[in-house]
């Protein structure tokens, strides 16, 4: 039984890194097989299809939690958004195919939304204690998807600059930046006081 455990992991792994590198059609699970070194045969007595394959590939494979006990601080933001960047690093290819193929697929949206964000109101919580009225649904999804979208794109960024840039840019602090935006917004607290 374990031998059966760790051939559907690695067919997941393999289609995940295929399926976030090529998209959904230009994949084949005669493809996946082959990397996996199983016949397609044996790729179908772990999932009916392709289409299985796939929705199994952008789960998550790590989540991470934050504690929301006592009050709302700026720190626990930063907390929020720590997490999420640890989220999204250890989920790099299930972010990148949800993001690339989530206009095509309707049902990765709703996967999407369940994984991340019905998990826990985090945002919603820390949004209403910081705001003086209460954050309407739209706002909440316009921050979750913002901040998200964001850390998506830094870290897509991060991984690939070697390529595109002779200068690499230091990105060790991209929780603290994000988490000063939320806050403050473009300018900055300070930068606001000092223009009025």
């Amino acid at each position: 039984m374990q031998h059966q455990v760790g051939t559907k992991e690695k067919i997941i792994r393999e289609a995940r890194a295929l399926f976030a590198e090529r998209g959904y059609n230009a994949t084949t699970t005669a493809e996946i097989a082959r990397r996996v070194g199983v016949t397609d045969a044996a790729l179908y007595k772990h999932f009916t299809g392709k289409k299985e394959i796939f929705l199994a590939c952008v789960t998550p494979s790590t989540h991470v939690e934050v504690e929301m006990a006592g009050q709302s601080s700026p720190e626990l933001l930063r907390d929020l958004i720590r997490a999420r960047v640890d989220l999204i690093r250890s989920n790099l290819d299930n972010f990148n195919i949800l993001f690339r193929e989530s206009p095509y697929h309707p049902e990765l949206a709703r996967m999407f939304w369940e994984q991340l964000y019905t998990q826990g109101k985090y945002m919603e919580n820390l949004l209403n204690k910081f705001s003086n009225e209460d954050v309407s649904p739209m706002q909440i999804i316009i921050y979750e998807l913002g901040i998200t979208s964001a850390i998506w794109f830094i870290l897509n960024f991060e991984k690939l600059q070697d390529e595109f840039t002779l200068e690499k840019v230091p990105l060790e602090n991209i929780e603290e930046g994000i988490a000063d935006f939320v806050l403050h917004g473009l300018l900055g607290a300070k930068q606001r006081s000092e223009c009025k």
